[in-house]
């Protein structure tokens, strides 16, 4: 028995779903296992919902002493997420590469089990590709760069979350499957000096761990050109759906043309077996990015994305709502320019960053007991707590490209031809901004303040006069108004 037949007995280490085979609705996606085995194609707003997620909150557990509310703020770090228009473009595009590229690899067409053995391997080891028998992939994959505490990461992480990892197949429509097992989605780390052999491991390790093999075990020994052949026969084997390939700046460490070696590897991978691959890395990572990969990802038609720091615009305003319910000081402040302002100058955009910094402050305020967060609070901890990289912050802040380019972590060096790209980009973000309110709902002291001004200029109240009065209600009862909207 071959190390790439795997029956089902060995499968004991990771998490599966059986299949539930059901139509995709689209013609291209039927009559493929591995597309009619995933969950349906979701919308804007069933995305919103999937991706949201609160820490648990109580105002009553403000009245508890100030050693259990110290834990009770780091549930920020650990649960907040608002989903933000970038998430779900991010999304989508995912949900397009992994389809897409099933599409050209349908485990039911003739002799896709042995070319997937056979054919993977020998092929990358003669270094010649032009012949492989699979449909080219419109999706070869892309890049996601942006600046370090942005999110890059996280998010991914949470969006491939929604799909199952690992799938187990057993008959389809009656007919057995060439093999059990279909790795939606995988993600690891560039190793930190860039090696090859350090990756191709780490992906033997990774699979096994899923499917109960022993691709590790009976490889470790193996140097870098046996170990790539074998990590592409796996990837076919297993039906891998996209490979995430995070800190991709590390391949700036790589010895001699290591670098060179690891991208072109990723390009075959596509070129072979049809895997779209995902590359994340900051900054420092674009001169990696260039040459056949680059060409690659430009043909795919999906785009890669770059993630800014954000602007203090709307979507700006709307992280800071949702993150400053979450406040376990004896006083709750409200939100106003002031702070969304100081929290912006502070963190100059970087999401990480700024939920830190506001945990940080609270206790700083809990452990000081002080009554509430301030503006100076803010300030006070920003100074004291952030020195690492008030250098890197001072320069965003100062917009001179000179001093940004000191810091390769967060120096934009996107090229103009971007430019219109982030023109529409910009012009979706109000849309789906509106998609993501509409599904979470508002802030709750400004919906709650159009709703009773409406109510009184339906009772004959003018205007200007009901608007004032809605808003002076509104924040004398605001603490009752974010607990009704904390527990429903």
């Amino acid at each position: 028995m071959s190390e790439f037949d795997v029956p089902l007995f060995h499968f004991s280490r990771g998490e599966f779903v059986e299949a539930d085979y059901q139509d995709p609705l689209l013609e291209d996606y039927r009559n493929n296992p591995l597309l009619e085995a995933l969950p349906p194609i979701w919308d804007d707003k069933t995305v919103v919902n999937e991706l949201a997620s609160e820490p648990i909150f109580n105002a009553s557990e403000r009245d508890l002493p100030v050693h259990l509310r110290l834990h009770c703020v780091q549930r920020i770090s650990r649960d907040f997420f608002r989903p933000l228009s970038r998430h779900l473009e991010l999304q989508q595009s995912i949900s397009r590469l992994i389809r897409d590229g099933y599409v050209g690899r349908n485990p039911l067409t003739l002799n896709y089990a042995f070319r997937a053995r056979k054919d993977a391997y020998e092929l990358i080891m003669q270094g010649n590709t032009s012949g492989y028998p699979v449909n080219t992939p419109t999706s070869a994959g892309f890049a996601l760069v942006g600046i370090s505490g942005i999110g890059k990461s996280s998010s991914l992480l949470r969006i491939l979350q929604m799909y199952p990892q690992v799938i187990l197949h057993r008959k389809y429509r009656g007919q057995d499957m060439p093999a059990p097992f279909q790795i939606v989605w995988l993600k690891m780390d560039c190793p930190h000096d860039g090696s090859i052999r350090g990756l191709c491991l780490n992906f033997l390790l990774a699979v096994d761990s899923l499917v109960g093999t022993k691709y590790y075990k009976k490889n470790v020994t193996k140097n870098p050109d046996e170990l790539l052949p074998l990590m592409a026969q796996a990837a076919a084997v297993h039906c891998l759906g996209v490979l995430v390939i995070d800190e991709i700046q590390n391949l700036q460490e790589a010895k001699d043309d290591r670098a060179a070696q690891m991208l072109n590897f990723f390009v075959q991978l596509v070129n072979t077996i049809g895997l779209p691959v995902i590359l994340v890395g900051t900054y420092k990572a674009l001169p990696a990015l260039n040459g056949e990969f680059r060409n690659a990802r430009r043909n795919s038609g999906q785009g890669d994305a770059t993630w800014h720091h954000f602007k203090k615009d709307e979507e700006w305003n709307w992280l800071l709502q949702g993150l400053w319910k979450y406040q376990w000081t004896d006083k709750k402040v409200e939100l106003d320019q002031e702070f969304i302002d100081v929290m912006y100058e502070e963190s100059q955009g970087i999401s990480d960053i700024a939920i830190k910094l506001f945990m940080l402050t609270q206790w700083r305020a809990l452990d000081k007991e002080l009554e509430s967060v301030t503006p100076g609070l803010i300030r006070s901890v920003a100074k004291d707590r952030l020195t690492l990289i008030r250098p890197a912050l001072e320069a965003l802040r100062s917009g001179k490209k000179a001093q940004i380019q000191k810091f390769a972590d967060i120096y934009d060096s996107v090229s103009i031809d971007d430019y219109l790209d982030r023109i529409e980009a910009e012009q979706r973000q109000a849309e789906r901004l509106e998609v993501i309110r509409t599904e979470l709902g508002y802030d709750v002291t400004e919906q709650t303040i159009n709703e009773v001004s409406a109510w009184l200029i339906e009772a004959g109240v003018t205007q200007a006069i009901a608007s004032q009065a809605a808003e002076e209600v509104t924040k004398l009862h605001l603490h009752e108004l974010d607990e009704i909207d904390l527990h429903n």
